[in-house]
């Protein structure tokens, strides 16, 4: 039992074996091999009815070396092309194409295809696919190539039979024939075609291959192929067609010819190399003799160099003192220009300091004369005159004028003092943590009882509130100031004050719809005490006081700006603003 198991076993071992080298193909069952019957010189039906072509001996070539029968099925090409896709025949050859990989197996590269450009004897050379633009071309079914043509404007006709087309080109027919490079030699050779001529074209290679449904085929005429390709046997057959140097395969026997003339070319080169090493050794020994000659001259020249350099040293030296010289002329006459330009810059400060003066005592003099003279006039008169000359309203009025230019001329002098310590450097900047919106919120509560009957005073804080680093007397000086200012500007309408984050520091406005800036206090109104063309005094004007000149000496201690324009928005007043750096805390 064992006995006969194991022959049953080795026998089924011999089966598999056998299997494996001719793939199940068999005499009874032969490889189907589909060919062209009208595709020369690859493949083709001759005249006596025979497969020919190089397709047709290099398979039966790979055929006897697998040991696989086979035979031949002729057929015309569209219908090979569908039996070879479709399974019908086992084998045949055709151009790899990525649109066919899915749905067949391609083997290696037996061997690859080279486009040319077919055109009758006399029309333009050199032709590139940018010059086949509007050319009408003839061609067979390609779709790579019908797509390239398309995309770059020829005219296209595709045809089944290219021999007739080869013919009707020659006959003037088309423009040209874009076909592989051996078929336009072989096709022009055999049908005497001598008005045509052929160009390479630079179109991608196309890659000829075995095609089959089997892929154990395929895989198995893969390797065959690569022995084959080692050995020499795919020159041997295609070496007309295929295309190793520009198209053309170097049989073997060219190589044993190269190599000898490579053999050749050597000794030439070694019998060269020799006559021109004796040529050499006598150049050698000639500049040999030159080299001494020229170390000769060389010393000598050293010499000479030295004695140049030596001079040159000196003559160096000599310029360097009297540049030196010359920068120390420079430097002096550079230092007694600089104590001219402080002298006059000196005297300048001290002509203006003098003239600021003077401009400043003449316009205190006024602000203060004023008042004065109404009081002390006010006052005489009511010293003066006879008890009843003037009603109890009258005299009314004249007191209540009295004490309100008091009042104006104790505020001048406040803010003289005020302006004085500033410029003194007397009052020093105490910084501390202010809740912005607190203090804002006060001088607003103090200035509101104070307002013109009608106006408002509106302030605009910011929407997450506002805590700096600040001297909370600055802050309230400068702001009171120009709030005092609009209140006494505006008869009607509203004050806003607003304040906001700006630029690292904090910005503060005041809007009024008072009567605006006079047009001769426009152009320095922060300055009345130091210019003398910004401010001349009127009767029929109030006096401006010091106030806006105080804001200003205080912004400017702060590193700050403050300016004023025409408040366009509500079409009448001023605003009025300022900006200093201040640590923002929250």
């Amino acid at each position: 039992m064992k006995l006969r198991l194991y022959w049953i076993l080795l026998m089924m071992t011999f089966a598999i074996v056998a299997n494996a080298d001719n793939l199940g193909f068999s005499d009874k069952k032969p490889l189907q091999f589909g060919i062209d019957q009208d595709y020369p010189p690859l493949e083709y039906v001759d005249e006596k009815g025979q497969p020919s072509g190089a397709d047709v001996e290099f398979t039966k070539l790979l055929m006897k070396r697998m040991e696989i029968p086979f035979e031949y099925k002729p057929n015309t090409w569209s219908a090979i092309a569908g039996d070879v896709l479709q399974g019908r025949v086992d084998l045949g050859m055709m151009v790899y194409s990525p649109y066919r990989k899915d749905i067949t197996n391609y083997s290696r590269a037996v061997i690859r295809l080279y486009y040319q450009i077919v055109t009758r004897k006399g029309t333009e050379k050199n032709y590139g696919l940018r010059d086949m633009h509007n050319m009408e071309v003839a061609l067979m079914a390609s779709r790579p190539v019908r797509d390239t043509l398309q995309k770059i404007g020829a005219q296209l006709v595709i045809v089944e039979d290219l021999t007739k087309a080869m013919k009707d080109l020659s006959a003037g027919k088309y423009d040209a024939v874009v076909c592989y490079r051996y078929q336009a030699k072989y096709l022009i050779g055999k049908h005497n075609l001598h008005n045509l001529e052929q160009e390479d074209l630079t179109l991608t290679p196309r890659e000829y291959c075995y095609v089959s449904n089997n892929k154990k085929l395929i895989d198995a005429i893969d390797k065959e192929l690569d022995k084959m390709k080692d050995e020499g046997l795919i020159d041997d057959v295609y070496g007309y067609v295929a295309s190793s140097f520009n198209g053309v395969i170097i049989p073997r026997w060219m190589y044993g010819a190269i190599a000898a003339l490579v053999v050749l070319g050597l000794v030439g080169v070694i019998l060269n190399q020799r006559r021109n090493a004796r040529q050499l050794k006598k150049a050698l020994n000639l500049a040999r003799e030159n080299e001494e000659r020229a170390k000769a001259n060389e010393e000598k020249a050293r010499l000479s160099a030295e004695e140049a350099k030596n001079n040159a040293a000196e003559a160096q030296r000599n310029a360097d003192v009297a540049r030196r010289n010359a920068k120390e002329a420079e430097y002096n006459a550079q230092v007694a220009s600089q104590n001219e330009a402080k002298a006059r810059e000196a005297a300048e400060a001290a002509r203006k300091s003098e003239e600021l003066k003077d401009i400043f005592l003449g316009n205190l003099s006024h602000s203060l004369r004023t008042p004065l003279n109404a009081i002390i006039g006010f006052s005489d008169l009511l010293m003066t005159m006879d008890e009843g000359m003037m009603s109890k309203e009258e005299v009314n009025n004249l007191l209540h004028l009295i004490n309100k230019n008091g009042l104006e001329l104790l505020h001048l002098i406040n803010e003289l003092l005020s302006l004085s310590e500033l410029e003194g450097e007397k009052q020093l900047f105490q910084r501390e943590v202010t809740d912005v919106d607190y203090e804002m919120g006060q001088f607003a509560a103090e200035i509101r009882p104070q307002l013109h009957e009608g106006v408002t005073l509106e302030v605009e804080e910011p929407v997450d509130g506002l805590r700096a680093h600040l001297d909370r007397k600055l802050l309230r000086i400068v702001t009171m100031h120009l709030l005092e200012n609009a209140m006494q500007n505006t008869m009607q309408g509203k004050i806003k004050l607003t304040y906001y984050v700006k630029e690292g520091g904090m910005y503060v406005e005041v809007k009024d719809t008072g009567r605006g800036l006079p047009e001769k206090l426009k152009r320095n109104i922060f300055g009345l005490l130091s210019d003398k063309n910004t401010y001349t005094h009127e009767d029929s004007q109030d006096n401006p006081g010091l106030g806006l000149s105080v804001c200003k000496a205080i912004v400017d201690r702060c590193n700050g700006k403050i300016g004023v324009r025409d408040n366009t928005e509500d079409g009448q007043g001023s605003i009025f603003w300022y900006w200093t750096p201040t640590e923002i805390l929250n």
